[in-house]
């Protein structure tokens, strides 16, 4: 190391030691040895410091050259005597700004070397921390395979048991279905051979129809489809009537012409779109009510966790509540302990004392008895001896001087008996403090076991608290819960925070959740795509059934109108004989093309009085298969009006939910723009949908943007809330 910065040299060395392949244990080793003792925690800390002060040394320059700016103008300004004064003052604010600045340089470079001492021994972690993302990402694709293949393969069994319990049924009809086709073949062609009467093609007809219906009736309940005809389609041949050669019933001649088989072709496809459209409906129900359940298991757990969150804060607060209180306890019973001791202790050496003084007064009266003897046995021998000498011991005797002596031991009896007094009263004294000693003593013993058993009651309930505490969920499973629901809540509706995506991308979770946002990326594109197939296909559908609705109008308009024109011209027909020949012209006129008038004129008014029950007869018919007709096509409009309004709805949906995906997508955009710009990448982020065109973008933007603003919301509320106040 050469001026505080490591060599070059050992660097290479060890980047290469490193980043060798067959090294990589030695690297994942060092990695994992390196990381604990740098102290990620305390160096993020102390780099805060360090920019704090920073900033506020760039601050305090700013400040400071913002003033020596102004002292420097007002010095220019200044008059030349005036300047000599002012620039002593100017050269020590210059003096000190450049103090300043050498130490702020020299904080700012020490603050780098030793960072960049503790970081150059540092290894290489992002090979390891790749591998590890790769092998997450690996392992979370084969489990979500494996998830998708469990899925498949359960109902792939479930299809198959399925189909094992309807191939019998499927063999039957199969088989019943080719006997009538084969049947219907036949019938056919004799009748096109033989040129058969209207009658028996409307017997044979009849008779489809009742074979076909039996057969849808086993079959998807109608919606079966026999020898390439549905029910409807059959139904419409009832009403055929074929024209044999020179063969003439009074009714209209029909074709089976290609228009027909369009139509017949066209009623199949229609049924096939509603059954499609059916099974979709159902589909969208189960994902809608998979989506519903999903949410009220997700709402579940946060109320579990709402709820194991408030018993933890609530179990703390009386765990700490009853630490305190144990620890007052605790206090106050030692308080009391020491103050009973010291009382104990003054009332133990108070007795001492007084029975120390007890003995020595008992020694001093032992001694004062014997002495009192002594003097009493020396005065009766005295007092015999000089009675026995016969000498006078009157108190105007010369002997009666001995009787001080006297006097002395009655002084010193008084005083003993004194003593003795005094010794009783101690005694006396000695016994009231004996019985107030364990009194006190008994009272202390009372007190310190009620304070034991209000501490084993305390430490009993503590246990409690601890074996409760234990049973509740750990802090450590509280945040991973924690961190779940807000993954699960970024994942499902993007309410996810600035803060909370800090702690959420910190380590290990950042792996996890990428895997989620890109396991739902997927689904939502899945989604995207389906709902645009749907979109194109029910557009489609909307507009073919618009065109048939303005074809089928027109058609009833012109229908109405010409059946207004027959009805005005039979009632005009009725008022006058001329003006019926008339009519008779025109109608004769209408049908042969106008050819040959003037002789077709005059024959049709010679015989018009012969034909006219007949005529009348053809157009009241006529009549009444328009007006069946007209029912028929009021009926199929009232359905494709019924129709449009169905998928109206479900484009509006379809639309709706358009929107929502449009808003997680540009939420997964943010989120993957934000994760190339952490890591300093240069790359550019790709379209999560490839087939987004730009308007389809805009559209729905400003659809999205239109749902989130609460001004437009509330521009649309308010005709509804002026309609009813």
């Amino acid at each position: 190391m050469s001026n505080g910065f490591p060599t070059r040299e050992r660097k290479g060395e060890l980047n290469v030691f490193f980043y060798s392949p067959c090294c990589y244990r030695h690297l994942l080793e060092s990695v994992s040895a390196f990381l604990p003792d740098f102290d990620l925690e305390k160096e993020r800390s102390t780099l805060d410091e360090q920019g704090l002060r920073i900033a506020e040394n760039q601050e305090n320059s700013q400040k400071n050259r913002r003033k020596l700016a102004e002292s420097t103008r007002d010095f220019k300004k200044a008059s030349n005597e005036d300047k000599l004064s002012m620039f002593n003052s100017l050269l020590k604010g210059y003096q000190e700004e450049v103090d300043n600045l050498t130490k702020r340089a020299k904080f700012g470079e020490n603050a780098f070397l030793n960072i960049y001492q503790k970081l150059y021994e540092a290894p290489d972690p992002y090979p390891v921390i790749a591998s590890i993302a790769e092998k997450d990402s690996k392992l979370s694709e084969l489990e979500s395979e494996n998830r998708k293949m469990k899925v498949e393969l359960e109902e792939f069994r479930m299809e198959a048991t399925h189909l094992k319990n309807q191939q019998a049924t499927i063999r039957r009809l199969e088989e019943r279905c080719r006997q009538l086709e084969q049947q219907a073949m036949y019938e056919w062609d004799q009748a096109e051979q033989n040129q058969c009467q209207p009658w028996i093609i409307l017997d044979l007809v009849t008779k489809w129809e009742v074979q076909a219906w039996s057969l849808s009736r086993r079959c998807f309940s109608g919606g079966c489809v026999w020898w390439g005809l549905g029910i409807d389609e059959i139904a419409v041949l009832t009403s055929l009537r074929w024209k044999q050669d020179g063969v003439d019933d009074g009714g209209e001649a029909f074709e089976l012409s290609d228009e027909l088989l369009q139509a017949l072709t066209y009623g199949m496809e229609e049924k096939v779109k509603e059954i499609v459209e059916i099974k979709q409906r159902s589909l969208a129900e189960e994902n809608q009510k998979t989506l519903e359940v999903i949410k009220e298991r997700e709402q579940l757990l946060q109320d579990q966790l709402r709820q194991a969150q408030d018993s933890v804060s609530t179990m703390q607060k009386l765990h700490e509540l009853a630490q305190s209180q144990l620890f007052e306890v605790r206090a106050q019973s030692e308080e009391e302990r020491a103050g009973k001791q010291s009382e104990v202790n003054l009332l133990m050496d108070e007795v001492e004392r007084a029975q120390g003084r007890l003995l020595s007064l008992e020694r001093e009266k032992g001694l004062l008895r014997s002495q009192l003897q002594t003097a009493n046995e020396d005065n009766d021998h005295k007092n015999r001896y000089y009675l026995c000498m016969g000498l006078d011991i009157s108190p105007n005797s010369k002997w009666f001087a001995f009787s001080d002596n006297l006097d002395a031991d009655s002084a010193l009896e008084n005083s003993l008996y004194a003593k003795e007094k005094i010794i009783s009263e101690l005694n006396v004294e000695l016994h009231k403090l004996e019985n107030t000693l364990s009194n006190e003593r008994e009272e202390h013993i009372n007190e310190i076991k009620k304070l034991n058993s209000l501490l084993n009651e305390k430490e009993v309930a503590l246990e409690e608290l601890k074996k409760e505490l234990q049973t509740r969920p750990t802090t450590k499973l509280i945040d991973d819960l924690r961190k779940k629901v807000k993954i699960l809540q970024a994942v499902g509706y993007n309410t996810i925070e600035a803060e909370d995506w800090e702690v959420a991308t910190s380590g290990q979770e950042m792996s996890k959740l990428e895997s989620l946002l890109l396991d739902k990326n997927r689904k939502v594109e899945h989604e995207l795509t389906q709902l645009k197939v749907q979109l194109s296909e029910r557009t489609s559908l909307l507009e073919s059934a618009e065109a048939k609705i303005v074809e089928l109008t027109a058609k009833v308009n012109e229908q109405q109108r010409l059946i207004q024109k027959l009805e005005d011209d039979i009632l005009k027909g009725y008022s006058s004989k001329e003006r019926k020949g008339t009519r008779f012209d025109d109608w004769d006129l209408s049908e042969s093309g106008g050819t040959e008038p003037s002789e077709n004129a005059e024959q049709r008014h010679v015989s018009s009085d012969l034909d006219q029950s007949s005529m009348l007869k053809v157009i009241c018919n006529q009549r009444d298969r328009f007006r069946a007709r007209l029912r028929e096509t009021e009926e199929e409009i009232r359905q494709l009006k019924e129709k449009i309004g169905a998928l109206t709805s479900e484009l509006d949906k379809t639309k709706a939910d358009n929107v929502k995906l449009y808003g997680k997508i540009r939420y997964v955009q943010d989120y993957n723009s934000e994760r190339v710009i952490s890591r300093g990448s240069k790359k550019c982020v790709e379209d999560l949908e490839s087939g987004f065109s730009s308007d389809v973008e805009s559209k729905y933007k400003k659809m999205y943007e239109d749902d989130i603003n609460p001004f437009a919301a509330f521009s649309k509320k308010v005709p509804a809330l002026l309609r009813h106040p």
